[in-house]
């Protein structure tokens, strides 16, 4: 029977971020280009950045930038966490799951009012 190599925990994503370096100290400082509430999957980065770690500690890939920016993806990563996850995956899940869901019925910014 010949041996199975288990394949490596990719690393975790920390998400489409812009860094910027604050003037007044000596620390850099990370931006998020898009706010909440304007992404596809309205959730915070460290909500995102927290699931896809404990994907990564699970064996499962989960990127964060896809997560936040592909609905398909992230609906897909989030009911599969919410299904076979161990810990505290699956109840973080069930959250991202219920805000991936109330994101969906929002209607266009741009769309008219009848």
């Amino acid at each position: 029977m010949p041996h199975r190599r288990s394949r490596p925990s990719p690393l975790p994503s920390f998400g489409p971020r812009r860094i910027r370096r604050d003037h007044e100290a000596d620390r850099l400082v990370l931006d998020e280009p898009v706010p909440c509430d304007g992404r596809p999957v309205p959730v915070a980065l460290e909500q995102l950045e927290r699931f896809s770690a404990l994907m990564a500690s699970q064996g499962w890939p989960a990127h964060v930038s896809r997560l936040a920016y592909d609905r398909i993806y992230a609906g897909e990563r989030f009911g599969f966490a919410k299904r076979v996850g161990r810990g505290e995956l699956p109840g973080l899940a069930r959250a991202l799951v219920a805000a991936w869901r109330a994101s969906r019925c929002v209607p266009p910014r741009n769309a008219p009012k009848a």
